[in-house]
């Protein structure tokens, strides 16, 4: 992803979501920037969504055991820890908090996927135009010819997670996590977050 879109996309991700910003007692996108380095030391290859060159939505998908892109990855990940160090941040055990609430996959279906979307995201003004489910049959279509089987999808009820399962991907999973978008949700404590399968045939 060159700088120009990672720069659009922190303020997609910012928009959109909390990202721990609360938690982390910050004002600016740090989090937004952390959560991207995350993306990007993971997935293996994305697909865009632009209009006049702007950066208004993109998807990616990542590989278990895979052995591309390793120096970019870990250039990422090197990035990321810097930016776990900065001053910004006034709370850094909650941010991290916040990150391992979203890791509620069992250990026992861990061997089902071999791979996972990584990440979803169209600007709110294009939702309910089949942007979303152009770019993830899209992916989908990435992901079958990178020899992947069973793609994993994490959501919550803070997303539209609906796209899914008009796409025919399955329920597997579905637990209980603390609140942490209160924007989305309101000033509920709790919220349902699921897995979703996509297999790949």
């Amino acid at each position: 992803m060159k700088y120009k879109d990672m720069k659009q996309a922190v303020k997609l991700l910012d928009k959109e979501w909390n990202l721990g910003k609360i938690q982390a007692e910050t004002t600016s996108d740090i989090c937004a920037w952390i959560y991207l380095m995350g993306i990007l030391e993971e997935t293996e290859q994305f697909i865009y969504y632009r209009e006049n060159g702007k950066l208004l939505g993109f998807a990616g998908y990542s590989k278990i055991n895979s052995k591309k892109h390793k120096l970019k990855k870990k250039f990422y990940t090197f990035v990321k820890n810097l930016l776990y160090k900065s001053k910004k941040i006034k709370n850094l055990e909650a941010l991290h908090e916040y990150e391992n609430n979203y890791d509620y996959m069992p250990q026992n279906m861990k061997n089902k996927f071999d791979g996972e979307v990584s990440i979803i995201i169209i600007d709110s003004s294009l939702r309910g135009k089949g942007i979303g489910k152009k770019i993830l049959s899209d992916l989908f279509e990435l992901a079958k010819k990178d020899n992947i089987k069973n793609l994993s999808i994490y959501t919550d009820d803070s997303c539209s997670y609906y796209i899914y399962e008009a796409l025919g991907c399955k329920r597997v999973y579905e637990t209980t996590v603390e609140n942490k978008e209160p924007g989305k949700l309101g000033c509920v404590s709790k919220e349902q977050a699921y897995i979703y399968c996509k297999e790949l045939n």
